[in-house]
Parts: C-alpha cells; structure tokens; sequence
C-alpha cells in the first residue's frame, strides 16, 4: 500500500459528506496536494485539528490511483493564536490562498514553504505590524516564483534609483505593471509615490527578508497596497482573501 509522508499545511478545507473534509496541503516536496480527511468533523476524531487551516506537521498520506487520503498527522504548529486577532488572522489568510494560486501539483518549492511557515510565524507570535510582515512575505514570494521586483534601478530606464538623501524627500515611484520601482522621470504620475526612505526600506527587505523586521520602519498605504497589486497579477487569480484586509 502506497503511503507518503511529507511535511505540509494546510491551504484550504471544505466539508464534504457528513464527517469528512478535502484538504489543500502545500509540500516543500510535493508541492500542492488535495487530500481527503475522513472523520475529521466527528467529535473526539484524531484528525479534527489536522484538517484546519494553518495546521502544519507531518502527514502520513495514503495514495491510491489520483486520490490521496490523510491516514495520521504529527502537528508541529497549528498558529491558533491568529484566530483571537482579527487582522493577524486575515494576512494570514491571504498568505494561505496567494500559496494556494502559486504552488502546482508536482512542484517542489521548499523555499516558499518555509517562507510561509515563518511568516504566519511572525504574524502568530511577533510584535511587528501584520502589513509589515505581509509586504515582507509578498516581495519574497513574488521573487521565488521569478517575478522578483526591481528596487535598485529603474524598471524601465534602468538608471540607479536613489536612496540617498532627506528621508523625507521625493525619490522615485512604483508600479506594478511595470514591475517596481521607477525613477523619478519614469514614475511621473504613477499614484504610489516613494520618499528616500521608502526607497531604502524596499531595498533592506529585499535584501534581508524576514530579518528586516527588526527594523521600526512602517509599509506605507500606498506601497503595501501596489506591492499586493503586483502578486496579484502576477498570480492571474483573484485573491478573495485580500477585500478582508484592513
């Protein structure tokens, strides 16, 4: 008998019959797999937790022809603090479905995984702002999947775009269609206006990810909002999730 186990976690669920539910898992190794949880919803049922959102471990699956179906899981996080902050547990839910309409079937991206794994970590039990933790997760993401923005030069001229200077002095601006930041001469009328410091913070959160929120720097509207406008076309699918965020 066919068995497989693999890290995952889980995406999205849907009640199906009287007791079961399908799940979404993301694999580092396998990529995006659909899994049915049998008796899942039955009180006292081993699997209850296992096939809620944000539920991480190891899943023993079993695979027969095309479907799998979850045998056992060894819970490693299941971030049940997002669920008693109302804006936390929305970014989190956005970062489930953009992975959800990223990762295919066969695909490893081990990578993406752990990014995901370490944002709803920072979200869950971190003291920066949830849009911070967010921008940060879009700009990874968007750059392992190869549609990396540009934050050094111009993405159209390709002159060097400055961060030097009065933080609060006008520098540049960005653009989603055109796939990041524009010099001041190419981003004339574009809404997302960048200051120097603004500028600098694209650049340390591309350069330093995650780690980067050490720093008090804040995502202005503006910038979170273009930066989601971006993965979202890139991504080709509506993110429903998105119209939750504050």
């Amino acid at each position: 008998m066919p068995r497989i186990t693999t890290h995952a976690i889980v995406l999205r669920r849907a009640d199906y019959r009287e007791n079961d539910r399908m799940l979404t898992l993301f694999s580092p190794t396998l990529g995006r797999v659909d899994a049915l949880c049998r008796g899942c919803r039955r009180q006292k049922s081993p699997l209850m937790a296992a096939s809620e959102l944000f539920c991480a471990g190891e899943y023993v699956l079993y695979q027969a022809h095309e479907r799998a179906t979850v045998v056992s899981c060894q819970i490693s996080d299941s971030y049940y603090a997002l669920r008693e902050d109302y804006e936390r547990l929305a970014h989190g839910m956005y970062a489930l479905e953009l992975c959800a309409a990223a990762v295919q079937p066969g695909e490893e991206n081990e990578r993406l995984f752990l990014l995901l794994l370490r944002t709803l970590a920072h979200l869950c039990y971190g003291q920066a702002q949830p849009r911070r933790v967010t921008a940060v997760f879009l700009m990874g993401m968007t750059s392992l999947l190869g549609f990396r923005p540009q934050v050094g030069r111009c993405a159209r001229c390709g002159r060097p775009v400055a961060a030097q200077g009065e933080e609060e002095a006008p520098a540049a601006a960005f653009s989603p269609q055109a796939g990041g930041v524009l010099c001041a001469a190419c981003g004339a009328g574009e809404p997302c206006r960048l200051r120097v410091k603004d500028v600098r913070y694209l650049q340390d959160i591309m350069r330093r990810g995650l780690d980067s929120l050490d720093s008090p720097d804040a995502c202005p509207d503006a910038l979170f909002d273009a930066l989601r406008a971006l993965a979202e076309e890139r991504m080709g699918v509506p993110i429903r999730s998105g119209r939750l965020l504050p």
